[in-house]
Formats: C-alpha cells, structure tokens, sequence
C-alpha cells in the first residue's frame, strides 16, 4: 500500500504538478483576456459570470480570488445607485485587499488594485497603495513579466502611461 501511494505522489510530481501549473498558466491568460474586455467594455457582470462558471467562488487561490473580487468592483462602478455601489465595494474590496495580502508581490494583484484604486471616488479613501502598485507594475514590465502575453503586456503599458497623464 506505501508502495502504491509513493507511486501516486511521485507520478503526480513528475506529470500532474506540470499540468496544474500549465493550467494555471492557461487560467490565468484568460482571466487576463477577461480583465481587460470587462476593462475596455465596462461589462464587469460578464467577468463575473466567467470567473463564477471557472473557479467557482475561487476561495482558497488568492490569485483568482483577487480577480474575482475586481470583476465585481467593475459592476459596482457600472451601477447607478450610489447605496448599491458602496454596498458592493465594502462587500469586495477586502476581499482584493486579502488576495493582495496572500501575495504582496504579485504584479497581476498589485496592477488590479491599481485600477480599482484609481477608479473609486475619493470619498472611499482607497488610495493609499497607488505608488507602491505602481512602482511594483512598472518594475515587473521593465522585467519581463508579462513577457509572455504580448497583449497583456501592451495594456499595462498603455494603463501606466494613462496614469502618468494625471
């Protein structure tokens, strides 16, 4: 029987944890692609239903959680009742806030904390990480980390030169 379970472990360690992370790779391309048509279309509620029907709830992976979290921050900026929009945003901020906390360094996280942060009303005094993200953004661009999504790459770009246009 010991036998049979170090087989498993180590079959899954040769092949499975391959295909997990080429998964995860393939998740997160598509979120991306997700983010940024629910970005240029304001259609947040489509990512949403996306990311619903692709991770569920998405607990228990901070980097799904946190674009979760920013997809339902996009609806609350769609909607026009005020009492609406604060409800969504205190119900989905900390959760962003967790994710970001999971993984601090994390460019995709910092660079959709970034957006919220840069969309919401100053009122809500979510303002507090914009340098930080920033520095952390374009420090990961210069680097290559988007280096292979050619098409991700070019929207942050344009997103930090629409930052430096304030």
């Amino acid at each position: 029987m010991r036998a049979c379970v170090a087989w498993i472990v180590l079959l899954w360690a040769l092949f499975g944890a391959q295909t997990a992370t080429a998964q995860h790779d393939v998740d997160l391309a598509q979120w991306r692609a997700w983010y940024r048509e629910a970005a240029a279309s304001q259609t947040g509620s489509v990512m949403v239903g996306h990311m619903v029907s692709d991770c569920g709830t998405c607990e228990g992976h901070p980097l799904s959680h946190g674009f979760l979290a920013v997809s339902n921050l996009m609806v609350a900026d769609e909607l026009r009742n005020p009492l609406e929009k604060l409800e969504i945003f205190n119900a989905w901020q900390p959760v962003l806030e967790s994710a970001v906390a999971a993984l601090p360094e994390h460019p995709d996280l910092a660079l959709l904390r970034l957006g919220v942060q840069t969309h919401v009303p100053s009122i809500l005094n979510y303002n507090n990480n914009t340098r930080a993200d920033r520095l952390l953004v374009e420090r990961a661009l210069a680097q290559g980390h988007w280096s292979t999504d050619r098409i991700h790459a070019a929207f942050v770009r344009d997103f930090l030169t629409y930052l430096k246009s304030f």
